[in-house]
């Protein structure tokens, strides 16, 4: 990643992406890199020499991106970057902050259903990589992995980055400390739950290091990496059946991160069922999520799809006083 950044910041923006890599999902890291590079690249072209991005060079870059593609897509450009700026200011150095555009959301996510559940876990629970050098322990990572994704509604950046001692067992607690701008959160979990780690952790041999990852890569320090995640599960997804060449229009596909749009549907459509109204447990799913605000956890519930077509119509008339119809990008 060194060998990307030329300008007179990369130190800082390596340390950036390095932070990021670390809380975001793969796909969502991967674009966020393509667009900081882009302005690393464009710092180096036009030599800068001091560590201090004023408003023209910020406009300059931006007209030069904007050239042949969609709003959407400049908007998307201008949200990483703000980002990185924010953290440069927080690093002491100055920088002009442009205003975002507002956009209309496109992102459809992939619901899963009881039948593709059934079939991932299926092959996930008797799934190996014998030329995973660096994976030993993927055949017992994956199953689990998927359950936590599914089951506590986890992003996979915080997940990956969960040690054996912010697990609390007498308590049944994640403790969550890695995750999306730096907060950290408390994710409880079931009985069930609670003996599947005990015995994962006691078969990897992690049980009573409270270092350890949860989830090791070459050795129990090490975490395993979410891009090695995102390539043994599309070898799941594909084996389990669920084909991603056909995508509806916006739709991102059958990926890791729509388990936690799929846990957020069931949770609110669950909720509903046992007469638990929207007003009451909305906020609760928000908090739970780890959202700043309910314009957050209305993305995860505020898509098309036959199989939850009725709860997510309910969502829609609680949401309907709360949120004006206007185009936003978050």
């Amino acid at each position: 990643m060194t060998n990307d950044l030329k300008s007179i910041l990369k130190a800082e923006i390596y340390l950036n992406l390095t932070l990021r890599q670390e809380e975001l999902s793969f796909e969502a890291f991967r674009h966020y890199k393509r667009t900081v590079i882009l302005f690393d690249d464009y710092l180096y072209r036009i030599n800068l020499t001091e560590k201090y991005i004023e408003e023209s060079v910020v406009e300059n870059w931006i007209k030069e991106i904007s050239n042949g593609i969609s709003t959407n897509t400049i908007g998307v450009h201008i949200h990483y970057v703000r980002q990185l700026f924010l953290f440069l200011r927080n690093q002491g150095i100055y920088c002009f902050i442009p205003s975002t555009i507002a956009l209309r959301e496109t992102y459809v996510p992939y619901l899963y259903t009881d039948q593709d559940i059934e079939d991932i876990f299926r092959e996930a629970d008797s799934f190996t990589a014998p030329h995973a050098v660096k994976n030993k322990y993927i055949s017992y990572e994956m199953p689990l992995l998927l359950r936590l994704l599914l089951c506590c509604g986890l992003r996979v950046g915080e997940t990956l980055n969960i040690k054996v001692g912010d697990i609390d067992f007498d308590r049944k607690l994640f403790i969550l400390r890695v995750t999306k701008k730096y907060k950290q959160r408390l994710v409880p979990f079931g009985d069930e739950l609670s003996n599947i780690l005990f015995r994962y952790c006691t078969a990897i041999g992690v049980i009573n290091d409270s270092e350890a990852y949860l989830f090791p890569e070459d050795n129990k320090y090490t975490p395993l990496k979410a891009n090695s995640v995102g390539n043994f599960y599309r070898i799941i997804r594909k084996r389990a059946g669920i084909d991603n060449s056909k995508l509806s229009k916006n739709g991102r596909g059958a990926c890791l991160h729509c388990f936690r749009h799929t846990f957020a549907v069931r949770s609110f459509d669950k909720n509903e069922r046992c007469g638990i109204s929207a007003k009451d447990s909305v906020p609760f799913l928000s908090t739970y999520l780890g959202h700043d605000s309910l314009y957050e956890t209305e993305k995860y519930l505020k898509y098309s799809g036959d199989y939850f077509a009725d709860t997510l119509a309910k969502f829609d008339a609680f949401t309907s006083d709360l949120f004006p119809e206007v185009d936003i990008y978050e």
